[in-house]
């Protein structure tokens, strides 16, 4: 099944930044192939996987207009907007949501 053309995904301020820090993080600690690596598959996991398989994601307690998915050590916190998906954060497993959303 594809995605219909119209569905966009766009990116909080907090999610960029989230994403920029990761892939600060993983160039520091496991050099350039692994950052290359992880950062192309949390844009595929937002971009690709997300937008076709969005209705299998959980969803966040007490925050009902969100969803999350898991990617590696990472959860992806979204929600569907009118044109397609916001990632709101991304955020490592060991955070408390409730102290980042």
């Amino acid at each position: 099944m594809r995605r219909r053309s119209a569905d966009q995904v766009h990116y909080s301020e907090e999610a960029e930044n989230d994403l920029f820090e990761i892939g600060v993080y993983t160039w520091s600690e496991w050099g350039e192939e692994q950052f290359v690596k992880y950062i192309a598959l949390l844009r595929e996991t937002c971009e690709d996987i997300i937008p076709h398989k969005y209705r299998l994601a959980r969803s966040v307690p007490k925050r009902p207009e969100l969803l999350r998915w898991r990617c590696e050590r990472h959860v992806i916190f979204f929600r569907k907007v009118n044109d397609g998906f916001e990632i709101v954060r991304v955020l490592h497993d060991r955070m408390l949501p409730s102290n980042h959303l």
